[in-house]
């Protein structure tokens, strides 16, 4: 007969400890039970963990104990919810009462099972497991609920990003206010990144003697923070929560509209600058590639449809800055002078062999550059990759919290969609070298037929390889101040530049 026991007394946070919620009641309760069972107490386990996460390591070391004990030994708990919670716990609790190495006692249930123990109290003790096992599940579903309902009030769920402090209301309610120190320097960050001038790591550098650094280490910010930080809307105004989109009751740091052009920037696309009509994403021959001779902003494209239904393209100051006195002209306009230049636009046939010599070298160069680019990224992707398996695997085991896990994935997913963007825009740049190089080599032959025949895409490329700095003055198409249709002018722009 089993004479010795071991007492297990649990609560499940160190606030209840604190409290003394039940510890020392439990230990009164099994202490006096023992004394009438006549069981000579030889370890007396407190445990101040959850019976459903983690891999409950103070608990395990109790049962590595009890298998250590020669003849058995007798486990004493208040009751079956102090001991467990999941089938996992029963099915090793179990096995050890099968084997005889331990007597299971639950004083408040009054109930003791050993290895020879009926169907019926084994079958009260599963019901019992159950009941807890269901207690928790439903405690889960009212807490998620219940954020879900502070959600849509606009409550923060989680913890605040950079720039913004989590705190305690006098009453002990959560609250979010504006981290006044680095707040400031958030704000700029959007504001200097909008600017298209920008890469991450230039942010990164930025951000360094600007001083801002995280809020729980202190150590400076490396690219997936800054990424983070650009691609978080809680910034202007919106959460997302158990991968919904909610409004936040909190102060905003940003306008929408600044948001929005940090993403259009962050995922490759040029940023649109203020004009008075509609945003398009047709692809128009100069969108992007040409200035205002006045005031330096972008020259936009639109098109315009008469009310004789025939539609028109039109090239005009984007007036970002403020109002602009440049007229506008039709996109014909502009194309012809640039094909007319384009018609007078050479290269000696003497000097092709050397050319194509050249091309032939830095096309292998490029070549190799790109493989060499893609495999490392296709690694480095790979690699990220790994790491979430392997989160997950550490997530179902126990060793991490839910918690942990969604921070810690949030960043490597971070690097991923960077690792994204760079494999597509080294697509982009193989694909423009591709233009190049076969332009570059027809330029003897006719370079206006070759534009002149072209697709959009293949029009603009050329224009960027050829007629860099275009401008647009008084009606009139030029580079860097020299108008189209100067004999002396482009051409000898196009030569000095294009070697």
């Amino acid at each position: 007969m089993i004479q010795n026991a071991v007492l297990l007394r649990r609560v499940s946070t160190t606030m209840q400890e604190k409290e003394g919620y039940s510890l020392q009641n439990q230990q009164e309760i099994l202490r006096n039970y023992c004394a009438c069972k006549n069981l000579n107490i030889i370890k007396d386990a407190e445990l101040v963990e959850s019976s459903t996460r983690g891999e409950r390591k103070h608990f395990m070391e109790i049962l590595t104990f009890c298998k250590k004990q020669r003849g058995g030994v007798a486990l004493v708990c208040l009751k079956t919810d102090r001991l467990m919670r999941n089938f996992k716990n029963y099915t090793m609790i179990d096995d050890m009462r099968k084997n005889g190495q331990l007597e299971l006692h639950l004083v408040q249930e009054n109930l003791v099972l050993d290895k020879n123990s009926k169907a019926g109290d084994l079958t009260i003790l599963g019901l019992n497991v159950v009941m807890a096992q269901n207690y928790v599940l439903s405690l889960r579903d009212n807490v998620v609920s219940g954020m879900h309902h502070q959600a849509e009030h606009g409550f923060c769920m989680y913890r605040a990003p950079l720039g913004y402090f989590n705190v305690r209301k006098p009453d002990g309610r959560a609250d979010v206010i504006v981290d006044t120190e680095r707040a400031p320097i958030v704000q700029k960050l959007f504001e200097q990144y909008a600017t298209g001038l920008y890469s991450l790591k230039d942010m990164v550098k930025q951000c360094k003697e600007w001083g801002l650094t995280s809020k729980y280490n202190g150590k400076p910010l490396n690219t997936s923070a800054i990424h983070r930080i650009l691609s978080n809307k809680f910034y202007m105004g919106e959460m997302k929560y158990m991968q919904n989109i909610y409004k936040h009751q909190y102060e905003t740091l940003i306008a929408p509209a600044l948001f929005q052009t940090c993403q259009d920037i962050l995922h490759g696309r040029k940023p649109e600058e203020k004009i008075p009509f509609k945003a398009t994403e047709e692809p128009f021959i100069f969108r992007g590639l040409m200035t205002c001779g006045v005031c330096g902003c972008t020259i936009s494209s639109y098109k315009k449809t008469k009310p004789s239904g025939k539609e028109y393209i039109y090239l005009k100051c984007s007036h970002f800055k403020e109002n602009c006195k440049n007229p506008q002209i039709n996109e014909k306009v502009a194309l012809e002078a640039v094909e007319n230049e384009l018609k007078k636009l050479h290269v000696p046939q003497e000097i092709m062999p050397y050319l194509k010599a050249d091309m032939e070298r830095i096309i292998n160069k490029q070549n190799e550059a790109h493989n060499k680019e893609v495999r490392a990224i296709r690694q480095k992707y790979d690699h990220c990759q790994d790491k979430i398996k392997r989160l997950r695997s550490l997530l179902l085991e126990g060793h991490i919290t839910p918690e942990e896990y969604r921070d810690m994935n949030e960043d490597i997913k971070q690097e991923q969609y960077e690792l994204e963007g760079k494999s597509a825009l080294l697509t982009e740049a193989d694909k423009n070298f591709s233009i190049a190089i076969s332009t570059i080599l027809s330029l003897g032959n006719n370079a206006y037929q070759i534009f002149k025949n072209s697709r959009i895409e293949t029009k603009r490329a050329i224009l960027k390889l050829l007629l860099s700095n275009l401008q647009m003055k008084d009606k009139q198409v030029s580079i860097e101040g020299v108008a189209i249709g100067d004999p002396n002018g482009i051409r000898t722009h196009i030569t000095t530049v294009k070697g």
